[in-house]
This record gives C-alpha cells, sequence and structure tokens, in this order.
C-alpha cells in the first residue's frame, strides 16, 4: 500500500507522514522530496528536474510495494497525471494536504501544481492538529479482505519481454471470468534474460495497468523454480492452454533482438 501526502510546501506533509511512520504496525518506509532529491543529487527545480525527480520516486514507489512494504511519501509532485499514473498501476491512497495559514514557504510553492480532482483524502491543516488529521486517513485499520476467498488462475514465467503471446495466455482465464496471478521468476540477468526483475514488474504493471486497477490480475515476485510438484487431491487443476499458431510463432528472441539485445549472439 501507498499513502502519498501531495500539497505545496509547508502544509505539513512531511509531519503528518513522519507521524504515520510512528504509528506503523507494519514494515514502513517514508520517502519525502528533499530526502531523495540528495540521494539522486538532483537539485534542479525547473519543470524538467521536477519530472525527474518525481519519475524516480514512482519508480521507487513500485519497486518498494512489490517487495511488500508500506510506503508513506511526502513529496509534493506538481503534476497530477504523474501521480494518477501511480494510482492507474498501484494501489494507492492520495492525501491532499494544504492550509490557508502563511508558514514562511510561500517562496517555494510550485506555481503550476494540479491538486487531486477524484479519490483523494483532503486535510486542511490550517486548524487540525497532527493527531486529528492522521483520523482522516485509513492507516493501520484492519479492512476487510476478498484476497482468502478470492481464487486466481496462476501463471509462472520470466516474460522476457511481455508480448501479445502472453497475453494470449492469460486471456483464456480471464474471458471465463476468472482472476489471474502473474508470478515473475526473479532470476539473474543473462544472454538469454536481459532484463531485471524490477524491469520485468514494472513493465507489468505498464502492460496490465487496467486489469490490476479493476483487480482482475495480480503481479507477484517468486524464487526461481526448477521444477513444479503437486500430489493428488490438490483442490486446483493442472491446465494447458495450446495456442493457435500466429500465437505459438511469437518470438521473445526475436522480440528482444529487435529492442537490441542479443543481436549477434
Amino acid at each position: 500500500m501507498i499513502y502519498w501526502f501531495t500539497g505545496q510546501p509547508g502544509a505539513g506533509k512531511t509531519t503528518l507522514a513522519k507521524a504515520m511512520i510512528k504509528k506503523c504496525t507494519d514494515k514502513c518506509i517514508h520517502i519525502d522530496g528533499d530526502g531523495l532529491r540528495d540521494l539522486f543529487q538532483n537539485y534542479d527545480y525547473s519543470p524538467d528536474g521536477r519530472v525527474k525527480n518525481i519519475q524516480s520516486v514512482l519508480d521507487l514507489c513500485r519497486f518498494l510495494d512489490d517487495k511488500g512494504f508500506t510506503v508513506v511519501v511526502s513529496v509534493v509532485a506538481p503534476y497530477k497525471k504523474m501521480r494518477d499514473s501511480l494510482k492507474s498501476t498501484n494501489d494507492v491512497c492520495e492525501i491532499y494536504v494544504h492550509t490557508s495559514e502563511k508558514r514562511g514557504r510561500e517562496d517555494f510553492f510550485a506555481k503550476d501544481y494540479e491538486p487531486p480532482t477524484e479519490s483523494f483524502i483532503d486535510i486542511d491543516t490550517t486548524f487540525s492538529t497532527v493527531e486529528e488529521s492522521l483520523e482522516l486517513i485509513p492507516f493501520n485499520k484492519k479492512k476487510p479482505s476478498s484476497f482468502s476467498e478470492t481464487k486466481y488462475s496462476m501463471f509462472v514465467g520470466r516474460w522476457q519481454p511481455w508480448h501479445d503471446g502472453h497475453r494470449w495466455l492469460i486471456d483464456q482465464r480471464l474471458k471465463e471470468g476468472k482472476n489471474v496471478l502473474v508470478m515473475v521468476r526473479d532470476i539473474e540477468p543473462d544472454e538469454k534474460n536481459p532484463f531485471g526483475t524490477d524491469w520485468v514488474i514494472n513493465n507489468l504493471h505498464v502492460q496490465l495497468s487496467d486489469l490490476v486497477k479493476e483487480g482482475k490480475v495480480k503481479i507477484m515476485t517468486i524464487p526461481d523454480i526448477e521444477s513444479v510438484n503437486y500430489g493428488r487431491g490438490v483442490g486446483y487443476e493442472i491446465i494447458e492452454h495450446v495456442p493457435p499458431k500466429p500465437v505459438r510463432d511469437i518470438s521473445a528472441t526475436k522480440i528482444r533482438e529487435e529492442m537490441g539485445y542479443g543481436v549477434g549472439k
């Protein structure tokens, strides 16, 4: 889960984020805008510099969320489209923090800031205490989960890279109204597998963003495997899907070569 505090400097984003981290009962991590700029040595506050910094935040959020962390972000991130791109691929609670009080940070305001317009929590810190503000956020509050009641059709692969043949494969279950679990083998990159696991995960989230958002597809990293083993009475089916020739003819090797990997190997 990702909690993103957005708003102008001085509104109280970092204060609320730090207070939330102290109450965290999971493995939580705080991403702060200034800290990230120090980490990546990016002190460019121009529009291009902001875009670069925000993209670093988005990539880091997706990585940490996939690893099971609760991610708490306090970054201005003025561009709504970029924040929405994360909401389209991950479970994000966006919190818009603002105040009418002058707090001495007005010179640092992002003039092109775009407030959220849907699916967000509005917090005015002008007269609210930290505790009162945090009460508005569904944090550390157990919500009913359908995970244990929902069954998935599991697909295990390298997805190097994801292509139309893979989509045909999961569509065989999706068109029957089944949910799909795409499991990514965590393998060391080599000549045949040039893409790292993090790249594969991010690519899958992009390729399957609509299905992920709708809850029809989940993406998960697993350790590399050497075999699939089962006994009798396991309670699930082993299903083989035989693709038509046009789908069988799709070559991941050729796709990688067209991307510039493996050429001449």
